[in-house]
């Protein structure tokens, strides 16, 4: 039995980058890009508590991130998913469902982690 993990990091890596992840990320961001910009005010503007709190969420991590691709790869999840959340009923209580389940069983992350490219204060950043 392989892991997952051993499957995707060692033992297929070059292709799960080349073939799997890179256009992974060119095709969400094109696609998360036709979606407006969400903002506070304005062309964009959003107005439902959860979506305001995953802008605030986007926005912290932007000042953590310090790798490009992931950053960017960021940007367009969240891009998708307050759009998603501000405009459609169906997902947002279904959002709303996926993070009250992913809330009552998370593990906490230990201190020091991410290590790389990640720019959060002590205890969590270096």
């Amino acid at each position: 039995m392989r892991l997952l993990r051993h499957l995707i990091n060692s033992d297929d890596r070059e292709y799960y980058i080349d073939k799997v992840n890179n256009p992974l990320l060119k095709a969400i961001t094109i696609l998360a890009n036709r979606y407006p910009e969400p903002k506070r005010e304005g062309d964009g503007k959003i107005v439902y508590p959860t979506s305001l709190r995953l802008l605030e969420i986007l926005e912290t991590y932007l000042e953590y991130e310090g790798n490009p691709r992931l950053r960017e790869l960021g940007k367009a999840v969240f891009r998708v998913i307050i759009a998603k959340n501000e405009h459609s009923p169906n997902y947002r209580y279904r959002f709303s469902w996926f993070f009250e389940q992913v809330s009552k069983g998370m593990k906490p992350r230990p201190y020091g982690h991410p290590k790389t490219q990640w720019n959060e204060p002590e205890p969590y950043g270096e």
